[in-house]
């Protein structure tokens, strides 16, 4: 069984990763797993907003490097096994009735692939922000490049949308390492032309924006 965690300590932690307000968040990790006799990751794993955002997402977004290495560090180094598992949880295929068993049944990602109400994952949400270091270090620790979103793009192409071209290159540059048709076709003004956003995405974005603080 998981932990009970009320409304506002969900909020207050999403605020603290959000803020990156490091201290405070391990103190009260701390306090919530002593209560509830679990692990720091069971908590973060509960702990999304009414988005579905984790607080990975809100400390990826606000480029907050020290607190993204803080909350990886009570899960394990995602695999390549356990990126292919993310992509198949996020994008089901076949009949409507297929994909929903499929994705009824299928294991959750990784917390480190984790994906809000729009399909983004903390790896998008930092390109979108432009914070080299953060998109650096999720890479590292296993944050799939190639996961998509609801609107099929995937952390390039939320980067290259926002003009933020630092990130762009260091993508481009290391895209023998990177998997998917979108990094590997059409180069840079490829990318860039295909890259569309919505209106519920720009509700997704603006939520996003709001978090920077």
């Amino acid at each position: 069984m998981g932990p009970n965690l009320s409304e506002d300590e969900i909020d207050d932690l999403i605020y603290l990763a959000r803020t990156g307000d490091d201290a405070e968040l391990t103190s009260m990790l701390q306090e919530l797993v002593a209560r509830e006799n679990v692990t720091c990751a069971d908590i973060l794993e509960a702990t999304r907003d009414d988005g579905k955002a984790t607080c990975l997402h809100m400390a990826a977004a606000n480029g907050h490097a020290k607190t993204v290495t803080l909350l990886l560090s009570y899960f394990p180094i995602t695999t390549k096994a356990s990126r292919r598992q993310s992509q198949e949880v996020e994008k089901p295929t076949g009949t409507a009735e297929a994909a929903a068993t499929a994705e009824a049944t299928a294991p959750e990602p990784p917390y480190i692939n984790a994906y809000n109400t729009f399909g983004n994952t903390a790896l998008h949400w930092a390109c979108l922000g432009g914070h080299l270091a953060t998109v650096k270090l999720l890479l590292s620790r296993g944050a799939d490049p190639a996961a998509v979103n609801d609107k099929e793009q995937i952390p390039l192409d939320l980067a290259a949308f926002n003009n933020h071209m630092h990130v762009v290159e260091y993508f481009l540059a290391q895209s023998r390492d990177i998997e998917g048709d979108n990094v590997k076709e059409g180069g840079l003004e490829g990318v860039v032309r295909d890259v569309s956003m919505n209106e519920g995405e720009e509700g997704g974005k603006g939520e996003e924006t709001g978090a920077g603080g």
